[in-house]
């Protein structure tokens, strides 16, 4: 598959390759360009992956213009779709210098994969677990392989963090947000780091406490007791959020949800560090 085939460029230390992972987001006109040209320096290659980008009409148009030059750069040009009409795949076969098709693995082979995997890196994973990793990662096997790492690493932590990460509470963290007060939040942030607790743990609490306050801030100037029937949330928790929801107005916490969603997808690709990504999203409020 096109994953390990990338894991094999990316993770050796004697391959002679630099690596990107693009999407229809990140993705820019002047940038393609600026790839196309790149040399870089030791003779060393970078492999370019463009992630559904033709799902896009105008980028893929802008694409077809230019696979002719993807063809003669220095570096190599991948470009992974899901679907792909059959206009553009005749194009791509006249400048491409292979064409595969991959298909998706059904899930009981991904039950297979994943417990072989498992027992090779003698990681001992509950099936709960296992099921949980598929329910996420579908049958990505590569981002299935970084979370079994993750787990790997995770499970190694000492019991002294593990013990300091349960006198945190994180909503403290959540509340300092609601508040808008920056240096607050991105203090607690760290020192909840520091005390061993898990930084995607405390992103999608982030992430509840932002959805709360865009739901609660469509709906004002709804009674609070016509919210909570709305919303099914605890009658406390409307209350504070009501009272957070004065800080910020829709357009922000729209901006912000879409920011942390982002956030989350391009750190799974590696296109950003987790922890990184929340402090600075912390920092802006």
């Amino acid at each position: 598959m096109l994953h390990e085939f990338i894991g094999e460029l990316s993770g050796g230390k004697n391959w002679p390759f630099s690596f990107l992972w693009l999407t229809p987001e990140s993705f820019t006109k002047s940038s393609f360009e600026e790839l196309l040209r790149l040399k870089n320096l030791f003779e060393a290659k970078t492999v370019i992956v463009y992630e559904n980008l033709l799902k896009e009409p105008d980028i893929a148009r802008f694409i077809e213009e230019n696979l002719g030059l993807c063809g003669c750069s220095d570096n190599i040009f991948l470009f992974w779709e899901q679907e792909l009409k059959l206009s553009y795949l005749e194009r791509f076969r006249k400048y491409a210098k292979k064409i595969e098709e991959f298909k998706l693995l059904p899930l009981p082979q991904i039950r297979i994969w994943l417990e072989k995997e498992s027992k090779k890196r003698k990681i001992l994973i509950p099936a709960s677990l296992r099921e949980e990793l598929i329910k996420q990662c579908g049958s990505n096997l590569w981002l299935l392989s970084q979370e079994l790492e993750k787990y790997a690493l995770t499970s190694k932590t000492d019991s002294l963090s593990r013990t300091n990460s349960r006198k945190v509470n994180i909503f403290y963290i959540t509340d300092a947000l609601s508040q808008k007060n920056r240096g607050q939040t991105w203090l607690l942030f760290q020192r909840a780091l520091m005390a061993g607790l898990d930084a995607e743990e405390i992103f999608w609490k982030i992430v509840w406490q932002i959805k709360n306050l865009l739901i609660i801030k469509k709906l004002i100037p709804a009674p609070e007791k016509k919210i909570v029937e709305t919303t099914r949330l605890h009658p406390f928790v409307v209350k504070k959020t009501l009272s957070a929801a004065k800080h910020f107005t829709e357009e922000e916490l729209a901006k912000y949800s879409s920011e942390l969603i982002n956030l989350y997808h391009n750190s799974r690709r590696g296109l950003t560090d987790f922890e990184t990504g929340i402090e600075k999203f912390l920092i802006k409020l």
